[in-house]
């Protein structure tokens, strides 16, 4: 995907979720789907997971390079991501750390929302500031696929909403 689809996609995927979960109850939105999280815990998790690559994406690219070296290997596809990430997901890996979603006392479903779709905003701009060259050469290193190239953490990033909206829809 060049740059601009890039980020067309990733913000059709956030948005999609901001739709599906406009008109849902409050009630509904905090109830557990099952044994699995609840809506607000997906959106939640989402949104402390993109919290981290902006932090990340906010450093200056000389940092970046500093701390990470640049990408010595082609760039992986979309579908080259996705299936990675599926093979670490199908070892029984599972969100841990800052990335278990801990809901804030009182929550409110419009504040996770709000800040949901900040930050996730927040990132696709964050595109505007790489050229496609670059998107392919720095690097960042993922909790648990390692280095990527920040064109496929976006790539990651795009699945991952994905990958929460159907749990999402499960729920609905």
């Amino acid at each position: 995907m060049t740059k601009q689809e890039l980020k067309t996609t990733l913000e059709e995927s956030f948005k999609s979720i901001m739709n599906d979960v406009a008109s849902i109850e409050e009630s509904h939105f905090f109830a557990p789907i099952g044994e699995k999280w609840s809506i607000a815990e997906n959106v939640l998790h989402l949104t402390q997971s993109v919290k981290g690559l902006n932090q990340g994406m906010a450093l200056p690219k000389a940092f970046l390079e500093q701390q990470f070296g640049k990408i010595d290997r082609p760039t992986l596809s979309y579908d080259g991501v996705v299936d990675r990430y599926l093979t670490v997901l199908a070892t029984g890996v599972t969100a841990r750390g800052g990335f278990v979603p801990q809901m804030p006392e009182n929550p409110s479903k419009e504040v996770l929302l709000s800040s949901f779709l900040k930050h996730h905003q927040t990132l696709a701009d964050f595109l505007n500031d790489w050229s496609e060259t670059e998107l392919d050469e720095y690097c960042i290193k993922h909790p648990v696929l390692k280095m990527l190239t920040i064109r496929e953490f976006y790539y990651f990033m795009h699945y991952h909403i994905l990958h929460h909206r159907k749990a999402i829809l499960k729920g609905l």
